[in-house]
Formats: C-alpha cells, structure tokens, sequence
C-alpha cells in the first residue's frame, strides 16, 4: 500500500462531538475513520495491531482493501449509489464480515459506523470489535458437542478417532494426529490418523517416546524440528521417530489418572503451532479422555460378552452363533464342516507343579499355535479351561485328517514357561456336519465323545466319532451308573 497524506479536515473530524462519540463508544476497540471516497483518514493503534499494519500503510488506502468479500463489494455498490449512510449498520446485523490481515489471514469482526458531515463533506467512524475469540469459542462448544455426539454413534474406536480428527481440524491445522494409550508400565497403544491414511495402531515402547516426558510430568508439549533433533541426538527419543516440522501434544485424563496422551504434528509447516493452539487442545482433550473411556468401556463389555478375556479367542457363545450361521448356509450349499474339540493332556500337572499363572501362560501360547494351524476363514473357541473347540469347512476327510495333524504338530513344539521347558500334548476329537448331526449341540457332544477315544488311545491323537464311538460311550455311562448305583447301597447297609 502507498502513503496517501490525509485532508486537512481529518483535524476537524477530531474536534467533532459527533466522532469523539464514536471514539468513547469504540474504548478497547479498533477504530478508522473513511472519507465518502472509502479513503482511511484515521486509524487507532488497536486496529493497527489487529490488522497487522503500519499507519505509513494504511493511511490513505481504501476501506475494502481491509475486508473480506462479498462485504467489499456491497460497500463499494451503496458507495456509487450514494446510499451507503443508510445501509451500512443494517448490513452488519445480516453478513458475516471478515478482515484480511497483512499476511492475507482472514479474521472474523464486527462493525458499528458512525455518520460525520464536516464542511459538506461526509466521513464515517467505524468501531471494530474483534470476534476471533468468539468464532474460535463457538467452535470449540461445537467440536465438544460433536465429539459428545461421536459417543452415542461410534461402533468401535477407530470410528470415534476419525470423528475426533475431523473436529479438531475446525480448531487447529492438522495433517496427522495420534492417540496414544497406556497399556502397561513399559507400553502405549497408538492409533494415528491424517489426511493421507486411515486409522492405523501399533504398540510402542514408553521409553524414549516423544510422549515420555508428558507422561512423566502430566504437562502439555510443544515441539519444533530443532528441538525434536536436540532430542535425538541426546538419546532422550527413539531416532527412528520420524521427525515432524511442528509438534504439539496433551495428556488425556479421566479421574485423575494419566490414560495417555493426544498429539498433533505437522511434516511440512514449520513452528505451525502456538500457544493458542496449544491451549485448544488441552481445553478440549478432557473431552477426548471421557469419550475414549466410553467407547472402549462400550468395547470391552462387547468383547466380553463374545471372547475370552485371557486367550483373546471367541467363546461358546460366538462359537455356536458362528457354527448356527455356517449350518444354516450350508444346508443351501451342500458345504461339509468339521467341529473339532481339543483337550490338553496332563494340563492339571502344570498348574499343580507350576502354579495358575503359569497355566494362563501355556494356554496363551497354546491358543497362539492353534491360531496358526487353521485356516483364516476356520472359527476357534476357548471352550473353558483347557478346552477348545474348532468350526473348519471341509471337502472330505482327509482335509480334517491334515488340519488335526498340523495342530498335533504345533502344539507338540518346544515350549518355555517361566524358564523350564513344558511339555505339552493334545487329544482331539471331531464329528462332521451334517453326517454326524445338524446342530451344534449333538455335534460338540459326539466330537467331545470322540476325544475321550483320543485319550484312551495314548493321548496326542485325533478320532473322528462313529456310530461305534457312540456304542462304546453309552455302554461306559452305564457301567459308570451301575458302579455307583452299587457303591452306594454298599453304603446305605
């Protein structure tokens, strides 16, 4: 902008009841002063910060050079029009005005004017009222409550994150951001987001994370590139971490309690964020913690109620809901399934010679290794105890007779609990749909039939149930009730 030398009548507006009245009425506010031609006579120091300007700048330069269209141009038509007087006040109350700083950033204001007649010469006194705060508040109410919202409609976490990203970005520039959980003492959960990828999770180390700090002293941080190399090369963070030109982070907290932490970074604009921006993500990460702590409260009890906690295998519950589905399509297909029930050998003796804890152990291991020896579409359910069950599709026998000696084999591999070598062995037993019974009641119970013949066949192997394995059952049962019967009118004499 050039210097224009204001009009000698810039020194009358100033002795004018009528503008020192704009002035008291402007007190904490911008003011300017504009002839009828849109030419700046006057501007306060307080508009000259807001806008970013010298008064060398502005002096002389047209009012529209200061607004954001489409204000501009309507002030520019009502100026030809010789009607701008009337219309001007009556607009503020109907548009949305905003100002463009010195560095093309735009801002949100408000504008009351303020009519002057000097010698026949019209000048108008407008007082400017900031609303960034305003705008930048009613955002954040609105991120809050959309993120409240997120709660009631989010299915799973990686949904709620994608909302938490896309709400944050109407507060603060943001290209990539990341929840980071605590999961134990040593590790974090992280689940990252931006523009570029969905949701993505991994488990970190604590030690030597860019978190580490926030965790240790619960206070926000705010990073720049230099300051994120000084880390890394004093071996205070992984030199793997991919080095971002701005950082900002807050610690996510419910009761009290650190629950992890919420960044923001930025790979391609240097120093991007402030202190304001800072202050945003901490006032709004109490909201994050409490909706986090929701869902995955909603998650977990979901969980639950379909997985076993330990093992992190379905349960009967999902098994048999699984197994219901797959008969009912099936009988459409014509499709064979196997349902294979596993019982670990000699599993009491661990838990008796090693304690409980190590039983936990050798059931994650063990349920890890069937894990691998079924196929992905196959469904596998830790029945209860050292029990499992498992729904394989098949084309014939055979298919079954490979997949029970995989699973023989796996299971069967070295195994280390608490330093001491575990041997461990399974017997299996299985009933075929729909040969051997069209519900998955009947066929768990002949598969079950089936791996008592395993057993008593030195352990470590498969049966398939036959109408002899039935024979031989019912036969035993009958025996076992005769003995009892026995035993106890041995008793009652």
């Amino acid at each position: 902008m050039s210097l224009k030398k204001p009009r000698k009548n810039i020194y009358k507006i100033l002795d004018s009841a009528t503008h020192m009245k704009g002035i008291l009425n402007a007190v904490n506010e911008g003011v300017i002063t504009f002839n009828s031609k849109l030419k700046i006579v006057m501007i306060n120091r307080y508009a000259l910060n807001l806008w970013g300007y010298s008064r060398d700048q502005i002096l002389g330069e047209p009012i529209t050079s200061m607004l954001a269209k489409p204000y501009t141009d309507i002030i520019k038509k009502y100026s030809r029009q010789n009607i701008l007087s009337d219309r001007l006040n009556s607009l503020n109350k109907n548009l949305e005005i905003y100002g463009i700083k010195e560095n093309n950033e735009k801002f949100p204001l408000s504008l009351n004017f303020v009519e002057n007649k000097i010698d026949n010469e019209v000048f108008y006194t407008v007082a400017i009222t900031d609303l960034t705060n305003n705008v930048r508040n009613k955002n954040i109410q609105r991120c809050i409550l959309k993120i409240s919202n997120s709660v009631r409609v989010s299915t799973n976490i990686k949904e709620l994150y994608k909302d938490i990203f896309d709400n944050l970005r109407v507060l603060i520039p943001t290209e990539n951001f990341t929840i980071s959980l605590i999961i134990s003492d040593k590790y974090i959960e992280e689940y990252n987001y931006s523009t570029k990828k969905e949701v993505d999770s991994s488990r970190k180390k604590i030690k030597s994370n860019i978190i580490e700090p926030l965790i240790n002293s619960r206070n926000a941080l705010n990073y720049n590139q230099e300051e994120i190399e000084y880390l890394k090369e004093k071996n205070k963070l992984n030199k793997t971490f991919k080095t971002p030109k701005s950082y900002i982070a807050s610690p996510l907290v419910i009761n009290e309690e650190i629950i992890g932490a919420i960044s923001i970074k930025s790979f391609d604009n240097k120093n991007l964020y402030n202190q304001e921006h800072l202050n945003i993500l901490k006032f709004i990460s109490d909201q994050i913690a409490m909706a986090i702590d929701k869902v995955k409260s909603v998650e977990e009890m979901h969980y639950l109620a379909y997985y076993n906690k330990m093992t992190r295998l379905p349960n009967r519950t999902l098994f048999n809901d699984r197994a219901n589905i797959a008969f009912t399509n099936a009988k459409r297909t014509n499709d064979k399934y196997v349902v294979l029930f596993l019982d670990l050998d000699e599993f009491k003796i661990v838990n008796d010679t090693m304690g409980h804890t190590a039983g936990d152990d050798l059931l994650k291991v063990i349920s890890k290794r069937i894990v691998k020896s079924v196929r992905k579409g196959d469904t596998i359910s830790h029945w209860g105890g050292d029990e499992f069950t498992i729904l394989a599709k098949i084309e014939d026998t055979n298919d079954n007779k490979l997949l029970c000696e995989r699973i023989l084999k796996n299971i069967k591999r070295k195994i280390i609990i608490n330093r001491k070598r575990v041997n461990c062995t399974v017997s299996i037993g299985g009933a075929i749909f729909p040969y051997d019974g069209e519900n998955i009641d009947d066929l768990i119970q002949k598969a079950d039939m089936a791996m008592y013949v395993s057993k008593t066949l030195g352990k470590d192997n498969y049966t398939l149930y036959n109408d002899e394995i039935n024979k031989k059952m019912k036969e035993k049962i009958n025996l076992e009730v005769a003995v009892r019967k026995k035993l106890e009118q041995i008793k009652n004499k």
